[in-house]
Formats: C-alpha cells, structure tokens, sequence
C-alpha cells in the first residue's frame, strides 16, 4: 500500500486506525458497539453503517475479475485509497467534524462476509475487526420474535445465522481480528474484557473502565411467542427458547445450523439429550 498516490486530497481521519465492529443482528452487536463507544479515545458512529458492506464486498467482486481490473482508470493501490476516502466522507464529512485532537482510532459497525473484510483491509491498512457470535438458538429465536426481523420465516432464520459461519472462519484466522462470545456477557465477563481488550490494543488504545458500563444497561429483551414477560428477561433462559418450538421447527434447525453449531462449539439439546 506504500506506493498509493499522494495527490488526494486525504481526509483527516485517513492514517486513525479503525476499528470495525460487526456480528449478526441479535448477537451482541448493540452492546459491543455501546462499549466501544464509551472509550474516549475512540471517535465511534454508533450506528448500523452497513453500506460499508455494500460498497466493500462489491470491491472485492471487481478486483477479483481480471476484466473488470483492466477497464480501471486508476491503478489498484488508487483503487482502494478511493474506497477508504469514499467511506471516511460518508461516515465522518469533513465539515461536519469536530476539532477535538484527542481521538486515535475510529470505529462503526457493519455487517460482513469474508469478500467485504478483505476489501476493507486492503481500503483501510489499519484496520481491526471484532467480530462478536451467539448461540444460534438464542439468536433465531430472538429473530423471530424481533419486530424488525418478524417477515423472515424460522427456515430463512436458521439459513441467515448458519452462513456466517465463513466470516467466524475468517476472524479466527486472521491477526487483525478479534472473536468475542455473547455468552461472556453472562457468564465470563472478565473473558468479554479480555477480549474487548485485545480489540482495543490492535487499534492503538488501552481498555478503560467505562467501556464496560453499557453491559450492565445492554439490552432490550425480545419475547418469544408462548413466553412470560419475566422468562423473556431471563437471560439463563434464552438458551431453553427451543423447548417452545414445534417438531418441525427443531428439525430445520438442527439439519442447517448442526454442523455450525458444532463447529462453534454449542449444542443441541434435543440432540445431545
């Protein structure tokens, strides 16, 4: 990346690191987000930014076809010098920044796959990624009882939590990246701060005791159909939600997410009974 072009106009963020935060919705994604924003350090769009997704994995697609490389008007290395540039104005405009000195890293979230990871590496060569994963029975669950999530049907549920499967493989192998477990929340939060530590010395700064704040605030419980309002805020609960759904359901489940589920180490209690 060191024979990018010099002529743009950078903008002020471009040599930040930047730490990228991304997971499945109903994983932990809100209050992974939270507790990076309360680092002051860290200038953070706490937000979904998932056009970062978009424009990243559509990248990729281009400079992995040799055809569509020779019809650029700029070299690679330019290539993704534009896309880092492209997002940095969309994310953080230049006129709307503040002039506070302090921050050394920037952070948002957006969803991700492997193809779109990789183009962000090569568009932002201080990136970092802390990918955060949860029990897919928790999560389909969640899924279905989420209002914005309430259209997708229990098989498309399961299909959606099994894929990204790939993009857990790609943060376990890669340095830049850090793998945390919704379930440290609950019950290993002194794992959860390690992690959220390692994050955070990839991108330049040091955990601060505020970033665990949010998790004692973090969420805001879904309640599945045939649940009590107090079994819905029971967090040693949302682990049991299969046990509500029907014959049908359990097998859909356990023929997409099984292998998944084993790979990533949970289990199917049906199954495992």
């Amino acid at each position: 990346m060191s024979d990018r072009s010099k002529h743009f106009n950078d903008h002020p963020y471009s040599d930040l690191p930047f730490l990228l935060v991304s997971g499945m919705g109903r994983s932990g994604t809100t209050v992974l987000r939270n507790c990076i924003a309360a680092h002051p350090q860290i200038e953070t769009l706490n937000r979904e930014s998932n056009y970062i997704f978009d424009l990243m994995r559509n990248a990729h697609v281009t400079i992995d076809k040799e055809f569509r490389v020779k019809n650029l008007n700029v070299s690679i290395p330019q290539f993704w010098q534009l896309h880092q540039q492209l997002v940095l104005d969309l994310h953080w405009p230049r006129n709307a920044l503040t002039q506070k000195t302090h921050f050394k890293a920037i952070s948002t979230y957006s969803m991700l796959d492997p193809r779109a990871a990789i183009a962000m590496s090569e568009s932002f060569p201080r990136l970092s990624i802390c990918y955060i994963v949860r029990n897919g029975i928790e999560v389909v669950s969640s899924y279905r009882s989420f209002k914005n999530f309430r259209h997708i049907d229990f098989e498309d549920c399961c299909r959606i939590w099994a894929f990204r499967f790939d993009m857990i493989q790609y943060v376990k192998h890669n340095p830049h990246c850090t793998l945390l477990r919704y379930e440290w929340l609950n019950d290993d939060l002194a794992r959860y701060q390690e992690g959220l530590t390692e994050a955070l010395k990839k991108c330049g700064v040091d955990f601060e005791p505020d970033c665990l704040q949010p998790v004692n605030t973090r969420f805001h419980p879904t309640r599945f159909e045939g649940e009590s309002r107090a079994e819905a805020k029971n967090m040693a609960k949302r682990r049991d939600r299969w046990q509500l759904w029907t014959d049908i359901q359990r097998k859909q489940f356990a023929e997409i997410c099984g292998d998944t589920m084993r790979q990533l180490g949970y289990e199917i209690p049906w199954i495992s009974q």
